[in-house]
């Protein structure tokens, strides 16, 4: 059961960060600066509240299906669901707070470099949870057609 709420968080988190990437993305891209940041201080917040969860879900089930299951496909979606944890804490959420902080002054150029980073970022977090979806599928095609030896 492990296996497949792993395969499943893993899937609806890589496909919710693909949406970023494909809509929010570009519509973010077409705004005028001050526009970007006060779109994300009325709506980050929102974001943060699916995403959050289900990336802390996520990684939830992929240590959890490691530490049961083991193995190499197990190991891969864990050390995955990590590095999206990790890039998220570390780059993408502190950029959103900075975007989002009215006390924080940001000029138009830096919010626009901050963006670019972000945008980089967030590319590494989907190949990462991509990589983790594919390597969770792996482990329950495992356990549904376990090799003979």
């Amino acid at each position: 059961m492990l296996g497949y709420l792993t395969a499943l968080f893993l899937g609806l988190l890589a496909g919710a960060m693909l949406v970023i990437g494909v809509v929010l993305l570009p519509f973010w891209s077409g705004l005028p600066p001050v526009e970007l940041r006060t779109w994300f201080a009325r709506h980050a917040g929102r974001t943060g509240a699916l995403m959050f969860p289900l990336g802390g879900a996520a990684m939830g089930a992929a240590a959890g299906a490691w530490l049961a299951v083991g193995g190499r496909w197990s190991s891969l979606a864990a050390a995955a669901a990590a590095g999206v944890v990790a890039v998220t804490l570390l780059v993408n959420e502190p950029a959103n707070r900075r975007f989002a902080a009215p006390a924080y002054y940001m000029s138009d150029a830096d919010t626009v470099a901050l963006l670019g980073r972000w945008r980089r970022w967030h590319w590494v977090r989907v190949a990462l949870g991509l990589v983790a979806f594919v390597a969770a599928l792996r482990v329950l095609a495992g356990a549904v057609a376990p090799s003979v030896p």
